[in-house]
């Protein structure tokens, strides 16, 4: 049976699927200092030096944590897009096979499955325990993208290619 995504790429739309995954955590942040009126948020610097001193004035501690935890969700999943994107277009670009669990499509989606559940843990993480296995998964998904990438280099160091002059 035909699939809608039949025409294109699974493990290239996975980048923004990526990037809007690395996007859910600063909205749950907003929602959460806002009591979910994101319209009350002051948008005009985000990014200022004092919006968590503000925030931390006016929010009780554990919704202060939240939001901070959330945060540095969001800051940890645009900082390892680049290391994503990466394996996936080196994959490509080496030829590795599309579909099924040992393909770009089954590497794709379970570093979506390993983000995913950082998230949720690293948002509702309380305890000590439960930052070894945000730590855990972070290795996990550094892990698989790493391995493509090494495959990749290998792959396409093996190929003979003619360089021309630029």
């Amino acid at each position: 049976m035909p699939s809608y995504l039949d025409p294109y790429n699974p493990s290239i739309l996975a980048i923004p699927a990526y990037y809007v995954l690395s996007l859910l955590p600063h909205m749950y942040a907003v929602h959460t200092a806002t009591a979910g009126h994101p319209t009350k948020f002051d948008n005009r610097n985000p990014r200022s030096s004092t919006l968590k001193s503000s925030l931390k004035g006016t929010l009780d501690a554990e919704t202060y944590a939240k939001y901070e935890r959330a945060e540095s969700a969001h800051a940890n999943g645009m900082e390892n897009l680049p290391l994503f994107a990466t394996a996936v277009i080196l994959g490509n670009m080496a030829g590795f096979k599309k579909d099924g669990i040992g393909g770009l499509t089954g590497f794709a989606g379970a570093v979506l499955a390993v983000r995913a559940a950082y998230t949720v843990v690293y948002i509702g993480n309380k305890t000590q325990g439960l930052s070894v296995l945000r730590s855990s998964l972070w290795a996990v998904g550094t892990g698989l993208c790493l391995r493509v990438i090494v495959k990749a280099a290998k792959a396409l160091g093996s190929r003979k290619f003619g360089y021309g002059v630029l």
